[in-house]
C-alpha cells in the first residue's frame, strides 16, 4: 500500500483514529507482556497512556471549537508520546525514567514537609529511606534533540510552546489592526496551525500506540498501526 501525504488526509481521520486509541486503551482487559520487557512496560506504559489521552482531550476541544485552547494539551500528548519513544530506543531509558519518577517524588515530598514544618530529622529519615540516586532523567529538550534525526519534532515543539506560553504569538491572536492601523481586541482566537498540530496530535497517538503494541507478546495490533500508518501519514516511530 502507498503511503499518502499529509496532504491528502483530512484532519477529521486524524481526529478519529485519535479517540478509537483511546478506544482501545478502555478495550484492552490484559495485556501480555514478554518478561524481558517487563521493566520497560511498567516505565512507559503509563506515559504512554497519558499520551493518548491527552490526544483525546485535544479532539474534544477541537470540536467544541477551542483549537487554539487545545494546542496545550496536544503538545502535552507530544512530549509524552515522544519521552515514550525514547525511553524505548534509549537502551537505559527505562531505568532512567523510573529514576526520574523517584526524583520527582522526593522533591514532591520535600515541598509538602517544608509546607507542614516537618522536623529535619523526620525529613532526613524519610528522604534516606527513598531509594534511587542513579542518573537523572533528561529533559525533554534533550531527548528529542536525541531521537530528532531532522529537527521535526523540536520545531514543531517549540511552535506550540510558542502557543501555549506568554509569547508574541498570544498578543498578535488577540490583537488586531483595524484600517486606521487602531487597534482591536478580539474574544478568541484559533489554532494558526490546525492542520500540522492535529497531524502531531495524531502522531502522538500513533507513536505511544506502537510503543505499546511493541512490548506485547503476540504483536498482534501492530499489523493494523501499519496499516493505518500508510492511510494516515503517520510514521510508526520516531525511526520511520
Amino acid at each position: 500500500m502507498t503511503t499518502l501525504p499529509p496532504s491528502a488526509v483530512r484532519i477529521e481521520a486524524w481526529l478519529d483514529f485519535i479517540e478509537k486509541r483511546e478506544q482501545w486503551l478502555h478495550d484492552a482487559q490484559s495485556l501480555e507482556i514478554a518478561e524481558e520487557h517487563q521493566l520497560e512496560f511498567q516505565a512507559v506504559y503509563p506515559i504512554c497512556a497519558q499520551a493518548i489521552r491527552y490526544a483525546s482531550a485535544y479532539v474534544v476541544l477541537c470540536r467544541a471549537g477551542r483549537s487554539r485552547e487545545a494546542v496545550a494539551v496536544a503538545r502535552q500528548a507530544l512530549e509524552h508520546a515522544l519521552t515514550g519513544q525514547w525511553a524505548h530506543f534509549e537502551e537505559s531509558g527505562p531505568d532512567q525514567l523510573v529514576e526520574g519518577y523517584r526524583h520527582t517524588s522526593r522533591r514532591a515530598f520535600r515541598a509538602v514537609s517544608a509546607f507542614l514544618n516537618t522536623p529535619q530529622d523526620e525529613l532526613d529519615e524519610a528522604l534516606l529511606s527513598m531509594e534511587g540516586e542513579g542518573k537523572r532523567l533528561l529533559r525533554i529538550s534533550k531527548m528529542i534533540e536525541q531521537i530528532d534525526y531532522n529537527a521535526v519534532f523540536a520545531t514543531q515543539y517549540l511552535k506550540q510552546s510558542q502557543v501555549v506560553h506568554v509569547t508574541s504569538d498570544t498578543v498578535a491572536a488577540f490583537l488586531d489592526l483595524d484600517d486606521d492601523k487602531q487597534f482591536t481586541v478580539l474574544s478568541e482566537a484559533i489554532d494558526p496551525n490546525e492542520r500540522q498540530t492535529a497531524h502531531f496530535t495524531a502522531m502522538a497517538a500513533m507513536f505511544a500506540s506502537w510503543v505499546l503494541e511493541t512490548l506485547q507478546v503476540d504483536g498482534t495490533g501492530l499489523r493494523e498501526l501499519d496499516r493505518m500508518s500508510d492511510e494516515l501519514a503517520l510514521p510508526l516511530s520516531v525511526r520511520d
